[in-house]
């Protein structure tokens, strides 16, 4: 083990040669410069030296030059090492001989040749300083030194213009700042990036040219200050030129350090990157285009879909309602002939299980015609006030049952959400339906949420589950109706599309959100109104048994089956009926038995005049009139925003049963004689 003092005013170099050393066990003295070098000599009597060349203040060869001479031998007999990269060794042997250096190491060679040389130099023991001569040390000292600072300063010249070319034909512009926030240098592109002169953006003035507010600013600022942990700062930056032109710059600022790792400042780089942001804007545009061209085409396949989907249903209405109302007919004649023993019990009860399974068929259709016309938004409904948490409250065990007991359901409510505009019917149905549905994505059961919220002039109603979720494709088509990927039967793939025509229909929107494995949210947003008309109270039941007051009735429908079998019913119920297969018919009737009609009950879509042009025609001949309207197709009797075109009207729903149909007229008539 030796002690080995390392000369050199760079920190990194000796902590690179006291590592290298320590590998070897040798004890290391550090020594920033010549004159720390000889007051440690002094002081430690190193058995090597291991100095740099080229330092400020005693460079490596004086300081040899001066350790030989010291009257303390045990000092100036230490062998010295010189270790450089700025001297090749053919340089440096004329004075190393002369102030007898034992070895000139370079920093290129492999870290073995110092611990080589430093193993020799220990071998050989002290310095024989009496050989050492110095009477022309001066005279080389001042040779070797002026060689090497004309070098350098050759080399630094080659290095000004090789950067000064660099920078000039730089398509970035470069600034060079010092610590205190002053550009020392500037290069030809900053100047015009910023379309300022260049004597404009030296010193304190590149801030002001770069137009920073006070926040950006004071960030770089604080970069070049050594505020904070950050070496370098990027940003993007908007600047107008005097001709009113807007340019976007990208801004990098990173700091600059000394060997010693002391901060010096930093390199400012500002590139001109309007065509990239122009290129992004409009890159942006285009995907916004194509997603607005995406959702268009959705909406126009959906429309379609609701189009045919709302027609459907709404001329299988008509048929269905023939098949269903003669069947009933049918079973109230077979009930009649068993009771007066005119048909044979057995064969009575045989008929009667018959007929009872195509009304089974007859209810399971409806409910379909019903999904249907609510995905088309032709759903005739009833649109009131509603307040979202009373309904979502009074239905909440209705949603428990329909989670079922491995299911558990949360309400989440906000109060003092304002009313919105719904039939309170509908919007029930779509809740249930949206519950069914979570339950169906959680076989292991799971939680259902569902909150509510006021958003933007909007009440909202979001259910989330804990389910499966869907992966996109499955997701983008949720909405469509048949759609699903359950392989049951019955109504599926009717669900959510039965939510999105609810929520369409009362001016709202349905948004869904999922991701596999992440359960889904889907979310209704309907707008909060005021003053709306609160919701009726419902009809009151009638017995369809009870015959009514002999009134004279006159029924128009184009539909032939549907006339019939309408007339029949409302005639098992005491009443006079009067039937016409369209408008034109009806105003006929009108005017030859006027004074004893009592009600006008009207189908809404016919061919030429419709029910509502003939209702009025009728009320303006028969002021006071009752009008009862009938229909499957919902657009022929509310506007855009869900308001009943015919304020104060009776409305009945296509397909309906005799014991509907019945009430229904009854209850029409008893307001008109109260009014």
């Amino acid at each position: 083990m030796a002690t080995v003092m390392v000369v050199d005013d760079v920190a990194a170099n000796r902590e690179i040669v006291r590592m290298l050393l320590g590998f070897r066990g040798h004890d290391v003295i550090e020594a920033h410069d010549g004159a720390d070098a000889l007051r440690l000599a002094h002081a430690h009597h190193p058995d090597v030296v291991v100095s740099d060349v080229l330092m400020p203040g005693i460079d490596g060869l004086e300081l040899v030059h001066r350790l030989r001479a010291d009257p303390d031998r045990e000092a100036a007999q230490a062998p010295v090492i010189f270790y450089t990269a700025n001297y090749l060794e053919p340089e440096t042997r004329p004075i190393a001989e002369a102030c007898g250096v034992s070895q000139v190491v370079l920093r290129s060679q492999d870290p073995d040749a110092l611990l080589d040389a430093i193993d020799t130099a220990l071998a050989a023991g002290p310095v024989d300083i009496s050989v050492t001569a110095d009477e022309d040390f001066a005279q080389t000292h001042l040779q070797t030194v002026n060689a090497k600072l004309i070098e350098k300063v050759r080399a630094l010249h080659d290095t000004e213009r090789l950067f000064e070319a660099m920078a000039v034909a730089s398509p970035v512009g470069i600034g060079i700042i010092d610590r205190h926030g002053s550009a020392d240098y500037v290069n030809p592109r900053l100047a015009e990036i910023l379309q300022v002169p260049l004597t404009r953006i030296v010193g304190s003035g590149w801030l002001t040219c770069l137009g920073l507010a006070d926040r950006d600013a004071d960030a770089v600022l604080g970069l070049l200050h050594g505020a904070g942990g950050d070496s370098e700062l990027r940003f993007t930056h908007r600047i107008t030129w005097p001709d009113a032109t807007v340019r976007f710059l990208r801004v990098h600022l990173r700091q600059t350090h000394d060997e010693d790792e002391g901060l010096t400042g930093g390199v400012l780089m500002v590139d001109d990157v309007t065509d990239v942001a122009h290129a992004e804007e409009r890159l942006r545009e285009e995907s916004r285009r194509r997603q607005d061209e995406a959702r268009h085409r959705d909406a126009e396949r959906l429309d379609s879909l609701r189009r045919m989907a709302g027609g459907t249903a709404h001329d299988f209405n008509n048929i269905l309602g023939a098949i269903l109302g003669y069947t009933n007919l049918a079973i109230e004649t077979i009930t009649d002939g068993r009771e007066d023993d005119s048909i044979p019990a057995e064969t009575a009860a045989s008929l009667l299980g018959d007929l009872a399974q195509v009304v089974k068929g007859g209810e399971r259709a409806k409910a379909l015609t019903q999904h249907m016309l609510a995905f088309g938004r032709r759903e005739v409904n009833q649109p009131a006030a509603v307040k979202i948490n009373t309904l979502i409250e009074g239905q909440r065990e209705s949603l428990a049952a329909a989670a079922g007991p491995a299911c558990e359901v949360r309400l989440v409510l906000r109060a003092d959400l304002p009313e919105i505009k719904a039939d309170p019917v509908q919007l029930a149905r779509a809740l249930d339906n949206l519950v069914r549905n979570s339950v169906e994505a959680m076989p292991a059961g799971g939680t259902v949420t569902i909150t509510t919220a006021a958003v933007g002039g909007n009440v909202t109603v979001e259910v989330r589950d804990t389910g499966i979720g869907m992966t996109p494709d499955v997701l983008e088509r949720a909405c469509e109706p048949f759609f699903s990927t359950k392989s049951t039967a019955g109504t599926v793939g009717l669900g959510l599309s039965t939510v999105h025509g609810i929520v369409s229909q009362a001016g709202g929107q349905l948004t869904l959100r999922s991701e596999p494995g992440e359960g889904t949210s889907v979310t209704i947003a309907l707008p909060a109104v005021a003053g709306t008309t609160p919701v009726p109270p419902p009809p009151p039941r009638d017995n369809p048994r009870e015959r009514g007051g002999g009134e004279t009735l006159l029924l128009v429908d184009d539909e032939e089956a549907v006339l019939q079998v309408t007339a029949r019913m409302l005639g098992g119920a005491g009443y006079r009926v009067l039937t016409a297969p369209g408008a034109a018919e009806a105003l006929r009737l009108l005017e030859r038995h006027g004074g004893e009609i009592a009600a006008l009950v009207t189908d809404v879509v016919m061919p030429g005049m419709d029910g509502r042009q003939l209702a009025r025609i009728a009320a303006g001949r028969r002021p006071g009139l009752c009008v009862v309207f009938v229909s499957g197709y919902a657009e022929s009797l509310f506007d855009e925003n869900g308001n009943n075109l015919e304020p104060g009207s009776t409305i009945l729903a296509k397909p309906f049963d005799r014991e509907k149909l019945v009430g229904t007229v009854r209850t029409a008539l008893s307001l008109t004689q109260r009014s």
